[in-house]
């Protein structure tokens, strides 16, 4: 069975027995559900693209699936607007959740390969959320080769050059300009 939809939300019970072939495309607005009120990412999501098999055995639910996003994101370097493609794939287990006891609260090793879901819906929106994040680099570049900013003058090094000295020390660190070690 085949869904193209915009809903992301699943009946567990409605899985058939072959799995559901789940495809998701969609501009970012969608996105903002995945925050809170007054939270505000620093990047933003120009198109979301998700395509998941999702399968049932008893009450265990399986997805495997491979998302594409275009992240609008600063580059790090010179805080330039660049477009970032992320590609990822991604397997999740998810079983019903039960009530925790004492003993539950600390984590398995297995446990952690696990999310759990309640009732008979499963909310596909915090998954691929999480997955769209998880693949943003820490140092987004808009270019192996970006420049960045001069220190000095803030100009773009990407665009034009400037002429302030890149010798130039910090004032509160020339002290040390003279220290040495002897052994």
């Amino acid at each position: 069975m085949i869904s193209t939809t915009t809903s992301l939300k699943i009946n567990v019970v409605t899985i058939p027995e072959e799995g559901l072939n789940f495809a998701f495309s969609e501009d970012g607005a969608w996105f903002k559900e995945c925050f809170k009120d007054g939270e505000i990412p620093d990047f933003f999501i120009g198109r979301a693209d998700v395509n998941c098999l999702i399968t049932k055995t008893s009450s265990t639910v399986f997805i495997r699936g491979k998302l594409s996003a275009i992240i609008d994101i600063n580059c790090s370097r010179c805080l330039e607007e660049t477009k970032l493609p992320v590609i990822a794939d991604f397997t999740y287990t998810l079983v019903p959740e039960k009530a925790q006891t004492k003993e539950d609260f600390e984590l398995k090793k297995e446990e952690l390969e696990i999310s759990h879901y309640h009732g008979d819906f499963i909310d596909l929106t915090p998954i691929i959320c999480e997955q769209i994040i998880l693949q943003i680099p820490i140092k987004a570049l808009c270019s192996q080769e970006c420049k960045g900013l001069c220190p000095q003058c803030g100009t773009n090094l990407n665009y034009s050059s400037c002429n302030c000295h890149l010798g130039c020390v910090d004032s509160r660190m020339a002290v040390l300009k003279n220290f040495k070690i002897t052994n």
